[in-house]
């Protein structure tokens, strides 16, 4: 069950030691990764160009607020191509996006240091470039690849190590970033494919299952190109297209998707016009990166920015589409030549377990558990963002219990009760371990120890209820539809008088299948709560139910263990596969499970003595199935049934759902009462100076009779100051020979013995009353 509340203990020494244990520091894990891939033209050109173009700023604003997939958020890595040197062109790009995101501190993006060779030693062939965000990727490593000249290389590969920022080495990713040869001739697609084919040689040395990203510029216009080609064969490296769509990109109208060059019809100044009609930029990506494990592709977010292919093709500008903004498709077409291409990549899981806690002492052989509460802590702004956390909990040591199980970002913690071994008084302790084998996971083992004491503690009888009278522990009570008036009803539930004492049955609502206005035995005022509770979701018999009607119930329980549910039930009518009368509940919010669930006996028959004496025969009569597997065939008349209530809380949720698909069947219910035990902890330190010694005697002596609060002497917490206290001090007082020379000393009249020897003798003859301390979650 999930259960992301954490639940504070009032009165008890806390003695879980290392409950919590997840990342150093999470402030920096900041979700999923935002991957750009972008040409920006800014290579030394004859206007001599060295910066950001106008309208950058616009575009890269704009990608880090699309919404796609749920997830928004500034870019983590932009890929560029077309710089002229990091210290110049990649830098405005860094600038741009600390004036967006930290114009204060600035440091929130940062550049890659290596510039690559290029076969225009001035640069004006544009090296490829890296700017990254430093609170979610750490750029661990950058190599130049391949050999620039004549008929080799147009510019050199730059390949970059990045790690999310909170994981270790398991969850680094590498990047090749690319700017092609351009141009159609055999020579330069052999230059490209020589240059494919030393990513490729790189990327394959690598190893198998490496998480990698081929991206940039390719220069390509159709899939059948071998570079391409080369790039999508079979080995380490192997890369896949994340959009799969091969084919002849360039003037392809079915295709105009996926386009990127050139923004601009006209290409104003000195970039490339002639409108969109080539799929020049890409981001393929290895089959690591498409397993849905770990770090991986986000389905449905690949997409060349600005174009969801509303503008006509082949040629037009991007402006006569709809794909942004008109500001922002105005900024693409002074910004560069081409557009950029984006994708979302979800991130590893980070585990996250801690202990509920436990209370210094538990009593000796009861059933007594506490959760550990196992979370995917990936901070991501959608679940989607982050990798699901498989996990296992083991125990060892005086603990029993554990399992396995699966948590997802933002969905709080799933809670595994652990049983204590009670079995034995004294010191106890064991281990429980939380591991997981998610691929690129964070923070793979948590090891919580834990202390506790097992001894004698004071149990009272624990009760809540709604007996629709005088509730007890009662929260709250919704239900949805809302009831409606008996003179004119409608879909939901309603409340009516069942009878004047348990022995006369209830009547059918529906008067046309009884024939007699007195089979339904009146309406009673919603605000008196009187008895039972019947409950249909077609009242007003027109065979068209609105659905199910669904009443919630949430009771306090902290402090309560060895819960069990009883409900006095009754159910009456022909009964369909599609009627229900199920009750569920759940403990903190957590996953709703089982309590009594019906089904329909279709083969069965009941006969109903009406309260006007009258008797049915219907079929098909409604089964009630306890969470023990126990099955019980309900009446007119009512039976209570009883279930046991599995882990503790703060708040216990019970809810029926009840559905009929006509009015001629009819639920009732009365007396939902949880019943258990409340444990408190025996304190013989009255006088509260952090020890047990001869002036907690004299506590304890002053109070004896009239006292009714631990100040007064009351040890075990029932309301009254008598023998069973002195038996608590007693035991609790490290030596019971200098127990009584410190008793005799300190009180010297006579009567002060003999009143510790009658009073031992009257140790269990104290009354139990109410509990005088908060109720304790978790017991």
């Amino acid at each position: 069950m999930r259960s992301p509340t954490r639940r504070h203990f009032v009165g008890y020494q806390l003695l879980v030691i290392g409950a919590v244990c997840c990342l150093a520091d999470a402030r920096h894990v900041h979700g999923q990764l935002r991957v750009v891939s972008y040409n920006t033209a800014t290579a030394n050109t004859g206007l001599n160009l060295f910066t950001a173009r106008s309208g950058v700023d616009t575009v890269l604003e704009a990608i880090g607020a699309e919404t796609v997939g749920g997830i928004a958020k500034p870019i983590d890595v932009l890929l560029l191509q077309e710089q002229f040197n990091m210290a110049t062109s990649a830098q405005s790009f860094v600038d741009i996006l600390n004036d967006i995101y930290d114009p204060v501190d600035r440091t929130m993006y940062a550049r890659s240091l290596l510039n690559g060779g290029t076969s225009s030693p001035d640069g004006s062939g544009g090296r490829p470039g890296l700017v990254y965000n430093t609170e979610t990727v750490n750029l661990i490593g950058e190599r130049r690849l391949g050999t620039v000249g004549g008929s080799a290389q147009a510019r050199q590969t730059l390949r970059y190590q990045l790690r999310p920022t909170g994981y270790d080495s398991s969850a680094d990713f590498y990047v090749y970033n690319n700017h092609y040869k351009a141009g159609t001739s055999s020579s330069d697609q052999s230059r490209r494919l020589l240059e494919a084919q030393a990513v490729r040689n790189d990327a394959d040395n690598l190893g198998q299952g490496t998480h990698v990203i081929y991206a940039g510029d390719f220069n390509i216009q159709s899939s059948s190109e071998a570079m391409y080609g080369e790039l999508l064969s079979a080995g380490n490296g192997q890369a896949f297209d994340p959009i799969n769509t091969p084919g002849t990109w360039h003037n392809s109208s079915s295709l105009r998707i996926t386009h990127t060059q050139a923004p601009s019809s006209s290409g104003p100044g000195d970039l490339v016009g002639g409108g969109v009609d080539d799929r020049f930029d890409f981001q393929l990506v290895t089959d690591e990166f498409q397993d849905d494990e770990g770090l991986s592709y986000i389905s449905g977010t690949y997409r060349a920015f600005g174009n969801n292919g509303s503008h006509s093709c082949c040629g037009s500008s991007i402006t006569a589409g709809n794909g942004a903004s008109p500001a922002v498709l105005s900024a693409l077409t002074t910004a560069s030549d081409h557009l950029p291409v984006v994708a979302d990549y979800q991130l590893p899981a980070v585990l996250s377990a801690q202990l509920d806690t436990i209370p210094a002492t538990v009593p000796m052989g009861v059933n007594f558990s506490v959760d550990v509460l196992v979370e995917n802590v990936a901070n991501v702004v959608s679940s989607l963002g982050a990798d699901e956390l498989d996990f296992n909990v083991s125990v060892s040591g005086d603990l029993f219990g554990g399992g396995s199980g699966t948590d997802f970002a933002l969905g709080g913690a799933t809670a595994f009760p652990i049983m204590l071994d009670t079995s034995v008084n004294g010191l106890r302790s064991g281990t429980v371990t939380v591991t997981t084998a998610s691929q690129g996971a964070a923070n793979t083992l948590v090891t919580i120890p834990v202390s506790f004491s097992v001894g004698e503690v004071s149990q009272v009888p624990f009760l809540a209820r709604d007996d629709f009278d005088a509730p007890i522990g009662l929260n709250s009570f919704v239900q949805s539809p809302l009831p409606g008036a008996f003179t004119s009803p409608a879909d939901g539930f309603e409340r009516y008088q069942v009878g004047i004492s348990p022995s006369i049955p209830f009547g059918l609502l529906d008067q046309s299948v009884s024939g007699n206005a007195s089979d339904t035995l009146g309406v009673v005022n919603e605000a008196t709560k009187t008895d039972g509770w019947f409950g249909v979701t077609d009242l007003n018999n027109d065979d068209n139910p609105s659905g199910t009607g669904v009443a919630t119930w949430e009771f306090d329980i902290a402090g309560a263990s060895n819960l069990s549910v009883s409900i006095d039930m009754a159910a009456m009518g022909d009964f369909e596969s599609s009627d229900l009368f199920d009750w569920t509940y759940a403990i903190d919010g957590g996953n709703a499970m089982q309590l009594f669930t019906s089904s329909v006996d279709e083969a069965g028959s009941a006969t109903y003595t009406l309260a006007d004496g009258d008797d049915f025969l219907l079929n098909d009569p409604l089964v009630i199935t306890d969470n023990g597997g126990s099955p019980t065939q309900l009446s007119n008349l009512f039976q209570t049934l009883t279930s046991s209530i599995a882990g503790v809380g703060d708040t216990l949720t019970i809810q029926l759902s009840a559905a009929a698909d006509g009015g001629s069947e009819v639920f009732a219910f009365d007396n939902i009462v949880i019943e258990g035990i409340t444990i408190l902890a025996e304190d013989a330190d009255f006088d509260q100076d952090g020890d047990v010694d001869g002036a907690d005697f004299l506590v304890w002596q002053r109070g004896v009779g009239t006292g009714t609060s631990l100040a007064d002497g009351d040890a075990n917490g029932d309301g009254q100051v008598d023998g069973s206290d002195l038996a608590v001090w007693q035991s609790q007082y490290a030596n019971t020979a200098l127990m009584a020379q410190q008793a005799v000393a300190a009180v010297p009249e006579p009567t002060t013995t003999a009143l510790m020897v009658s009073a031992l003798s009257l140790v269990l003859t104290g009354r139990r009353v109410a509990n005088r301390h908060p109720h304790l979650g978790g017991l």
